[in-house]
């Protein structure tokens, strides 16, 4: 079933600091097919977008090309027996032993993390409103009315320059994060060294269990959450899932984060504002601790924020006139 797309959804985007650039149209309807966004390395939302006109008996395709730069700390150069400390992105950050990436290391690392990425794609298809006409396609003697596929391509790039993020990647002493921090082989998964958007470690592009509380009280556990799928996400420019659809708990931390001199006096589900656990999804619906903006694997219609917010542009529409449905939609013949 199709959703309207709310405003929430796109107010919460964050924002690149650029308006992306029109750099080709379709000359019939004068519709944007190509638009690049030359945001600075780091920035959520900053990505290239482009067009795919079909030819009525399938749905036009709308691409997000996302740029990323994995930056290898500690490249395979180096001495192998070289340890340097890092600390992870916790609170208190706990501090790790990483050594170099060997070459098949690294070579896995890419793979397993384009693996990853593709768990955006098959999720989204956004309907034009009743009033947009301008990519409508004759087909013999009749009208018919494409929907949008919404596409991700993440392309690794080899430098900061032709990157949208820049992202560091250490590979984890294993053996001393079991010798001296005492960690457990079933311990030493994408929840041990604690990653950020622009730090990963080796492990990030294994899933993991991991547990959420609803408003109930009730525990739900979500089997393959993905530390890559959600880091993504906040690179399209997505933040977590109570701050997209406005949660009561996640608005309090926020508040609080703001208004409360000594944050670190609040009760620990409400530290952290816009990171807190109530805006993961802990305690609200359970479908918020499933998302993949929360702590979870599951998909929902706000997740296709970012598509919805750059067709906007491509067409010269809102986001609010569009629909979104997670089952594919076939074309529409008036």
């Amino acid at each position: 079933m199709a959703v309207a797309v709310k405003t929430d959804w796109i107010s919460t985007l964050f924002a690149s600091g650029t308006t992306p650039k029109a750099t080709k149209k379709d000359a019939a309807s004068g519709v944007a097919l190509e638009m690049l966004d030359a945001g600075s390395p780091g920035n959520d939302g900053a990505y290239d977008s482009y067009l795919l006109l079909k030819n009525g008996s399938e749905n036009h395709t709308l691409t997000l090309v996302l740029k990323i730069y994995l930056n290898k700390i500690l490249p395979e150069i180096l001495p192998k027996s070289l340890r340097m400390p890092m600390f992870d992105a916790d609170t208190p950050p706990k501090m790790f032993l990483i050594r170099p990436w060997q070459l098949a290391e690294w070579s896995a690392f890419t793979k397993n993390f384009n693996r990853e990425c593709l768990k955006w794609n098959d999720r989204f298809w956004l309907i034009p409103p009743t009033s947009f006409s301008a990519l409508d396609v004759k087909l013999g003697g009749r009208t018919v009315r494409p929907n949008f596929y919404c596409h991700l391509y993440v392309a690794l790039v080899g430098s900061v320059a032709g990157a949208h993020r820049s992202i560091d990647v250490v590979n984890l002493d294993l053996k001393d994060a079991k010798t001296r921090m005492g960690l457990k082989d079933s311990e030493l998964d994408s929840g041990a060294f604690r990653s950020d958007s622009g730090k990963y470690d080796d492990l990030d592009v294994k899933t993991r269990k991991q547990w959420s509380e609803d408003y109930s009280g009730t525990w739900h556990q979500v089997k393959n959450y993905s530390t890559v799928v959600h880091e993504v996400g906040h690179a399209l420019g997505l933040p977590h899932v109570g701050v997209s659809h406005n949660d009561p708990l996640c608005q309090l931390a926020i508040f609080l984060d703001q208004h409360v001199p000594d944050r670190n006096s609040l009760p620990a589900l409400y530290k952290g504002g816009s990171n807190s656990q109530v805006c993961y999804g802990n305690f609200a619906a359970p479908s918020r601790g499933a998302n993949v903006m929360g702590g979870g694997s599951s998909f929902d219609e706000a997740n296709a924020a970012p598509w919805a917010s750059r067709l906007a542009l491509h067409t010269g529409t809102k986001p609010e006139d569009w629909s979104v449905s997670q089952a594919k939609v076939a074309p529409r013949i008036n």
